[in-house]
């Protein structure tokens, strides 16, 4: 009685007034609770924009396989803004991580968590798993997930919104496993069935619970296929998410990408584009949604979803040029800087390693700058040569495709702001760890391929645990 009593007394407010209170919460998530108090409020905070929708881009992690640190590699920092740094060493064992078997690895991010594991295979099979926010230097530790099935791998996707919710759910993602001899057997009934299942049980990880739970979730729409077909695709890649609008997008095998609806329960398979890409595209979020990006005969072809509906389609955007990023050899260094966080760990046990200074109040970047070198004089410039080129990630609200070219062994590698409208390419600086010689293995580009996450810190919430 007394709550039907408080609505009633909320409805008599005129707008202009119930604006003027809800403009007074502070806090974004507490106004995001009160989003989903009634219609009247949920309009109202979104009519007059009041909620924050944006997280500050701050920059991309960058996981070199061979480095022990992840590395950051982030624009100069706006005024206003505090400084993100992206070193781990306030995690537990961060002082006894000094070889090469040893490593934080990111397994993922979102709105501006974590995951992290000590061993980069088995993210969940120890307590050494965690889900850190490197803004205020936070962190829970993971329980040890339940055991997993035999003839499945898996990986680990973060779901975390803070505009909904303080809580993080992590979603354990089984994959079939390809054929490894040319003699392996397999149950034919189970290889006539469709996957994923009609009804697919996923383990869920929620921060509320603090436990790991059985999910059901309920596909609406085709399966991908078959256990046999999906069995000819390997998934020993990183695969790749996106939290858009309360859904978790995951890529599967055969490029086929999960849409996951977080409230309902309910899951869809999303075909691969009809234009040819390759094996395994790059999964990210930008200006208008979720994006697909993928190097196709030297060029990139970029793909925006139209998920509308249950039979979402990509929309191809547009085939990009490579041209001026193979070409580039101008300056390395600056406006955007690495943070060099192996250099800083372990240069002390690492005699004749020095790192060169930058000055970075010298550079100043603003993705909306106009001030390019026409991409004709550059190729004429300078005579193309090998090189091997990475997505390192979309901008998360703007059109730009940040990618890195290197030549052999990752020497010189460098970061560029492709502008999917303007056609502009962007030298941002080097991404060449100081270390990176030390740790080499002496394996080949294609065995080292790097691991990116475009990263925007989020101050809004406290982990519980640490």
């Amino acid at each position: 009685m007394e709550r039907q009593e408080n609505d009633d007394l909320a409805a008599l407010l005129p707008e202009d007034i119930l604006a003027d209170v809800l403009r007074r919460v502070s806090t974004p998530r507490w106004l995001a609770v009160s989003r989903c108090v009634c219609k009247s409020w949920h309009a109202i905070v979104d009519g007059e924009g009041l909620l924050c929708t944006d997280l500050p881009f701050s920059g991309i992690f960058i996981q070199f396989k061979e480095l022990p640190f992840p590395e950051f590699f982030s624009r100069p920092p706006s005024s206003g803004r505090p400084a993100i740094s992206g070193n781990l060493d306030f995690l537990p064992p961060a002082n006894k991580l000094h070889s090469h078997s040893d490593c934080y690895y990111v397994h993922d991010n979102c709105n501006g968590l974590l995951l992290i594991s000590v061993d980069r295979f088995n993210p969940v099979t120890t307590r050494n798993a965690y889900v850190v926010n490197p803004a205020t230097r936070r962190w829970d530790t993971l329980p040890a997930r339940p055991p997993k099935h035999a003839a499945y791998i898996e990986d680990y996707y973060l779901a975390f919104d803070p505009r909904v919710s303080s809580y993080y759910q992590v979603f354990r993602i089984p994959y079939v496993c390809s054929t490894s001899e040319p003699g392996d057997q397999f149950d034919t009934l189970e290889e006539a069935s469709e996957w994923p299942p009609s009804t697919y049980i996923l383990h869920v990880f929620s921060s509320r619970t603090r436990r790991w739970e059985r999910r059901s979730f309920v596909r609406e729409g085709d399966a991908a296929g078959t256990v046999a077909k999906t069995r000819m695709y390997p998934a020993y890649n990183r695969l790749g998410s996106v939290l858009w609008r309360g859904s978790l997008y995951v890529q599967c095998q055969a490029n086929f990408v999960m849409r996951i609806s977080l409230c309902e329960d309910k899951y869809n398979m999303i075909k691969p584009p009809s234009a040819t890409i390759e094996e395994f595209p790059y999964l990210g979020r930008s200006e208008k949604g979720v994006y697909l990006a993928s190097i196709v005969a030297g060029n990139i072809r970029v793909f925006i979803l139209n998920d509308v509906s249950v039979q979402a389609e990509w929309i191809l955007k547009h085939d990009y040029n490579l041209d001026p990023v193979r070409a580039f050899g101008g300056q390395v260094y600056g406006p955007w800087i690495l943070e060099d966080i192996n250099y800083d760990s372990f240069h002390s046990s690492i005699p004749g390693v020095y790192k060169k200074e930058i000055d970075q109040e010298t550079f100043e970047w603003n993705s909306d700058n106009g001030d390019f070198d026409e991409n004709r004089e550059v190729i004429e410039a300078h005579p193309r040569q090998y090189v091997d080129i990475e997505i390192l990630g979309f901008h998360p609200y703007k059109e730009i495709l940040f990618l890195c070219s290197s030549r052999t062994y990752k020497l010189d590698a460098r970061a560029f702001a492709y502008h999917l409208n303007s056609f502009k390419v962007e030298s941002l600086g080097s991404i060449y760890p100081t270390v990176h010689s030390y740790f080499d293995s002496g394996l080949a580009n294609e065995c080292r391929d790097v691991e990116s996450f475009p990263y925007t810190p989020c101050f809004w919430i406290e982990q519980t645990q640490n």
